[in-house]
């Protein structure tokens, strides 16, 4: 069942010694019912046990026809009446549209707040702007020997680019470039020498530009401009 409530007897005392308000004699018992609610979702007890007379037959006798004793009585039993197991719990599926409401909670804030736009996603791929004249990136070259594919050399540091003329880039190395990866802060990246490379961009990309020298003997891979 998808949804379902039921009461649920939690204490009952024996209240013969009252006078019975609708039929005096006749014996009565006093029960503590909490209502307990259950779907897929959720499980829960209701907080407070409501107090009820009965009589013979099991005939409910109206809180409007209670006796001064009677209620007396039931505040006398009430701190006697066990606690519920739980007052509310999330059950399988709870938790998973909880998970769902959570998730899409995430991606609106996400999708509104943090997300950026579509300008500033532009404009944090620097790597993708065309290639000026002036422009320094930061990267390596490997230089080969003429007929060999193992480069003969590899050199990591700034580049800098003297010019860009339909797509011939004239690229000049920093004049300190380290044998291994290192922090880019930490090698000079204004000093360069006086004459440059010509190159042929062949793949330009948002993780990166490469290129290679005219006469096929230089590759750069170029990955941070500044």
């Amino acid at each position: 069942m998808f949804f379902y409530i039921k009461r649920v007897e939690e204490a009952a005392y024996n209240a013969s010694h009252l006078q019975n308000p609708i039929n005096p004699g006749e014996p009565m018992t006093l029960y503590f019912i909490r209502n307990y609610a259950s779907s897929a979702f959720f499980s829960t007890y209701s907080k407070k046990a409501a107090a009820m007379y009965y009589g013979p037959n099991y005939k409910l006798i109206s809180k409007r026809k209670w006796t001064p004793e009677m209620h007396a009585y039931v505040q006398q039993q009430e701190g006697q009446v066990p606690q519920p197991p739980f007052k509310f719990k999330v059950n399988f599926f709870g938790y998973v549209m909880l998970l769902g409401v959570l998730a899409l909670f995430g991606y609106l804030v996400y999708d509104s707040f943090i997300k950026p736009s579509h300008a500033e996603s532009l404009m944090e791929q620097p790597m993708e702007k065309p290639v000026e004249a002036n422009a320094i990136y930061f990267g390596h070259y490997e230089k080969f020997k003429e007929g060999e594919r193992v480069a003969s050399e590899v050199r990591f540091g700034w580049f800098k680019v003297i010019e860009n003329k339909n797509g011939v880039v004239k690229i000049a190395p920093s004049t300190q470039l380290s044998a291994g990866h290192q922090d880019p802060k930490t090698l000079n990246s204004t000093d360069f020498e006086p004459l440059g490379i010509e190159a042929n961009i062949t793949e330009q990309a948002i993780y990166g530009i490469k290129l290679k020298s005219t006469d096929k003997l230089m590759e750069f891979n170029l990955t941070e401009r500044k």
